[in-house]
């Protein structure tokens, strides 16, 4: 059982430069998955509104929110990530992996 404990700490330290990364990676994703939902629910919302401010409102949802989202959020599950244990860290970051994957597929199928 030591050899797996052992495995794991070292896949920790291979995964750990690139905490940041992985954090983009996984907030990315999330936008990916959810992003046209986002943009259907403004699109509803700037529907009675002139030209003018409809594409005013995209372009500050595409550089503001989803920017914004981006570099908060990703520095916000980068500092999730530091804080688990090495032990733990290689399944938590398959497991985030395998939900955004399964999220993604149950998301675009209906």
């Amino acid at each position: 059982m030591n050899w797996i404990t052992d495995l794991l700490i070292q896949g920790a330290s291979e995964i750990k430069p690139y905490n940041g990364q992985l954090a983009v990676a996984f907030v990315a994703t999330l936008l990916v998955i959810y992003g046209d939902a986002i943009n259907r629910t403004v699109r509803v919302f700037v529907k009675p509104y002139p030209f003018v401010l409809r594409i005013t409102a995209f372009v500050l949802l595409c550089t503001l929110g989803y920017g914004t989202a981006t570099v908060w959020g990703s520095s916000q599950v980068k500092q999730l990530l530091v804080q688990i244990p090495d032990m733990y860290l290689p399944l938590v970051v398959l497991a985030a992996f395998v939900v955004l994957g399964i999220l993604a597929e149950r998301y675009h199928k209906s």
